[in-house]
């Protein structure tokens, strides 16, 4: 049976940014999960960047009546969301950890909400890595490397120490990511990282400038069969 999931990140809601490109994030919520339940998507994965606190309260409730898992950005306070999000996580360190096992896959959930990677949160991962199954990795940052100026200035600060731990495992790792508001697909050694399109505003994969627009916004489709992996993005 195929299993599809909708990956949305970087709706921005309520923030003053968005506002100043003319986008109107409640809106653009509105149109993806509209879009979402048109397709018969049930499963949702947020990739992060909720947006302004006073905002989580309606953006959880927008998606009651979904199944919902959730990937910490730089944007989100991780004594608010848990408020509103209520899930078995790891809480012996006050980051949102966890992971949900399927058939063929594990998908483990990394909290890079502080930009910098906890030894804590470090050791627990290596943990999780012991499987055969495959791994599906949900962390807002990219960790791999990518040819635009907006990765030399907001990596996820010891990026490289995730790298060398998947490096050292036989098994293949799909990572999916936001945190630079743009599209991008690339395979470094056992690793493939699929960075999505933000629901707000969008940068342009430049290596000398960081420019914006808000000319398109959208999210991706993971489809899951047996252990195969395809996904696509929808842009609006």
């Amino acid at each position: 049976m195929i299993q599809k999931i909708a990956y949305i990140t970087d709706i921005h809601i309520d923030e003053e940014f968005p506002k100043t490109l003319g986008v109107d994030s409640r809106q653009n919520w509105e149109r993806i999960l509209k879009d979402v339940a048109s397709r018969n998507i049930n499963d949702i994965i947020y990739g992060g960047d909720i947006g302004e606190k006073s905002s989580n309260a309606w953006f959880f409730e927008t998606l009651q009546n979904y199944q919902l898992s959730i990937s910490l950005g730089n944007h989100d306070d991780f004594s608010e969301v848990i408020k509103h999000y209520k899930i078995d996580f790891y809480k012996d360190f006050k980051e949102l950890s966890y992971v949900q096992e399927c058939d063929f896959f594990k998908c483990i959930f990394f909290d890079s909400s502080t930009e910098v990677i906890s030894e804590k949160q470090l050791k627990w991962l290596k943990g999780e890595l012991i499987t055969p199954k495959r791994i599906l990795l949900f962390i807002h940052h990219p960790i791999v490397e990518i040819p635009a100026i907006i990765d030399k200035k907001f990596a996820l600060k010891g990026r490289e120490k995730i790298q060398a731990l998947l490096q050292e495992i036989s098994n293949n790792v799909t990572v999916f990511s936001g945190h630079y508001h743009m599209q991008d697909h690339r395979h470094y050694k056992n690793i493939t990282q699929y960075i999505t399109p933000a629901g707000s505003y969008q940068v342009e994969k430049d290596l000398k400038e960081i420019k914006v627009h808000s000319n398109t916004f959208g999210y991706r489709i993971i489809e899951l069969n047996k252990d195969q992996i395809n996904t696509d993005v929808v842009l609006f």
